[in-house]
């Protein structure tokens, strides 16, 4: 098992990552009103993603320090486990949710890059609206639905950076 450092600095090397480089990944945050925000994490693999998840993200926040945590972390990994591979996994996320509601995280996304730049899921069309509102200029007469549409190839250099760079 990894020290507390060693998975603070895996998890600090994987906020920073270009999901160009980086494609699968998933955005967590804090779920109570003082929130602190949240932040994207990115990994080559889709493994590697879940991996970090189940294991690496809660043990460097609680250092698997109470039964609640070590109960949360054996149902993330039965959640992730039973759930089918590259299937588009608002299921999987609702599902995992409800677990770490308990320990005050909220996952808003958890995918593919490709996925936060096509996916008709409700959060990554509001991050494709915030990132079209803070980076075009004149905007006033653009609809919202046309703010959430999918990003565009020659948009995608662009967004990544915005993505990389986005913290809470």
């Amino acid at each position: 098992m990894n020290t507390e450092a060693e998975l603070i600095n895996s998890l600090d090397e994987a906020q920073g990552k270009n999901p160009l480089e980086f494609p699968f990944g998933f955005y967590i945050e804090d779920d109570h009103q003082q929130s602190a925000g949240g932040s994207f994490f990115w990994y080559k693999t889709e493994k590697e993603m879940q991996q970090a998840i189940k294991n690496d993200f809660i043990n460097a926040l609680f250092d698997g320090a109470s039964d609640d945590i070590a109960a949360v972390k054996t149902e993330i990994a039965s959640l992730i486990e039973q759930s089918t591979p590259n299937v588009e996994g608002d299921d999987l996320l609702n599902s995992l949710n409800l677990v770490l509601r308990e320990i005050e995280l909220r996952l808003q996304f958890m995918g593919s890059f490709d996925d936060l730049c096509k996916s008709k899921n409700e959060w990554a069309k509001y991050f494709r609206e915030s990132y079209r509102e803070e980076c075009l200029d004149d905007i006033e007469d653009i609809s919202s639905k046309k703010l959430q549409s999918s990003i565009k190839k020659t948009e995608q250099d662009d967004f990544a950076d915005f993505v990389s760079d986005y913290l809470i």
